[in-house]
């Protein structure tokens, strides 16, 4: 799914209108609508369309760095995390003898942005995470058995309670509710992005889930935890 396609999906989901979003983030509608159909050139700048997709991604509950990175890749922006088309081009000037030093130390800087600029202009890699438990009892013995790494991406899990729910939401190893979990009311939605996301209600009968817009039902009865990643909406 490209970035614009994933911005308008969470939108949907989430049941907002362009101009909802526009009166939330003081951004355009028509920058929305360009962000979502994928239309960086409709920006001044690269500049502007990065800074603006951080913006929307954040109010939609997504990630902000990884959308960035994914938009610089699709557009074939120079430095992604920037949002920099291009480098402008450097007066020419002539090198005495009492400039020598520093037009070594410009060649230096040169070669360094270079090489970040290869390094930030290649396709973003997935993340690798180790076997699972069953598979191999430490990253140690997975290694010298082979065991293939298992890559996961992230996922969208949206929960809904019809009765108050007590909750707790670890999302890639944090805390999303601190340690106590919070108390949500009847009808009370809420979205959660991540590669393992783990939630746990008192109340499971009256909670249900959707990972990536699919439906995953009810958690089940009385006090439950569920784990839920990328290969749960392919189940």
């Amino acid at each position: 799914m490209r970035v614009g396609e994933a911005l308008a999906a969470r939108r949907g989901e989430r049941g907002l209108t362009i101009g909802q979003a526009s009166s939330a983030t003081h951004i355009r509608a028509d920058q929305l609508l360009a962000l979502e159909e994928g239309e960086v050139s409709r920006f001044a700048a690269p500049v502007y369309a990065i800074g603006h997709l951080r913006t929307y991604a954040e109010y939609l509950g997504l990630d902000a760095d990884l959308l960035a990175t994914r938009l610089a890749v699709e557009n074939r922006l120079t430095r992604p995390g920037l949002g920099i088309g291009g480098m402008p081009g450097r007066p020419r000037f002539v090198i005495t003898s009492s400039a020598a030093g520093a037009a070594g130390l410009i060649l230096l800087a040169a070669a360094f942005t270079a090489y970040a600029w290869r390094q930030m202009a290649a396709p973003p890699r997935p993340l690798i995470v180790a076997p699972e438990p069953a598979a191999s009892s430490s990253p140690q013995l997975a290694a010298a058995t082979g065991a293939p790494a298992v890559a996961r991406n992230p996922v969208v899990v949206g929960v809904r309670v019809t009765e108050i729910a007590w909750i707790n939401v670890v999302v890639d190893g944090a805390p999303q509710y601190g340690s106590s979990g919070r108390t949500l009311a009847a009808g009370t939605v809420v979205y959660f992005t991540g590669t393992r996301i783990r939630i746990s209600s008192a109340n499971a009968s009256a909670t249900f889930i959707t990972v990536d817009g699919r439906s995953a039902g009810a958690m089940g009865a009385g006090v439950a935890t569920r784990d839920y990643t990328s290969q749960t909406s392919t189940q």
